[in-house]
């Protein structure tokens, strides 16, 4: 269950953490989202039930896929977070034997889309508060409450909550070009998707 977190070359207290991930996501050709790539997996019709991801029944397991179509590098919204919960619900009542979660494209998952959540809160923001903190309980929760086996492929970043859920996981397997970051105390958020009790047990309480 444990993975290993590489160290944040981010200074403390840097505030505009969300676009200096992105110039570095975009910045290295390694990690240029392969669009057709996402669109060769939707060919299938059953795939494309849903907006955000891909829903595949194999022989023996049920594999979802981050496709993101709405954010950018596969981040997370209140709705795509809804996706991978109903695909978890349906896949807990299958006849699957285990789940497989990776991404379509060259970033796993950046996380939390901030600038879609800080628009969203232009509007009614106790209200667009609430509904964000419940969607996130919600799709965290989901991994919590999974039964069955839940094996996740790493092909790249992997930022923010798309990291910290993944000791909610049973296995992690990573390539070589994934690499782990939670900046949580650099950007003053609380940390996210239980990692504020799982990655002690998994790193020490030190680190």
């Amino acid at each position: 269950d444990s993975f290993h977190l590489k160290g944040s070359s981010l200074a403390n207290g840097n505030l505009n953490l969300h676009s200096t991930v992105k110039r570095k996501l975009d910045g290295e050709k390694d990690y240029v989202f392969d669009k057709r790539l996402r669109y060769s997996v939707r060919q299938n019709e059953s795939n494309c039930r849903f907006r955000d991801i891909v829903v595949r029944k194999e022989d023996g397991f049920t594999h979802i896929l981050l496709s993101s179509q709405t954010s950018d590098n596969n981040a997370l919204t209140p709705e795509i977070m809804k996706e991978v919960r109903r695909a978890l619900c349906n896949a807990s009542a299958d006849d699957s034997k285990l789940l497989l979660l990776s991404a379509v494209g060259s970033v796993f998952c950046s996380g939390l889309d901030y600038s879609y959540l800080i628009g969203r809160l232009s509007n009614d923001r106790r209200k667009e508060s609430t509904r964000i903190a419940e969607a996130i309980r919600d799709f965290v929760k989901a991994f919590i409450q999974f039964k069955k086996p839940i094996v996740v492929a790493i092909n790249g970043p992997a930022l923010g909550l798309g990291a910290s859920i993944l000791p909610l996981c049973d296995i992690v397997w990573a390539s070589e070009k994934a690499w782990f970051q939670t900046p949580y105390a650099t950007i003053r958020l609380t940390p996210a998707g239980c990692s504020s009790y799982t990655f002690p047990q998994i790193l020490g309480v030190a680190l």
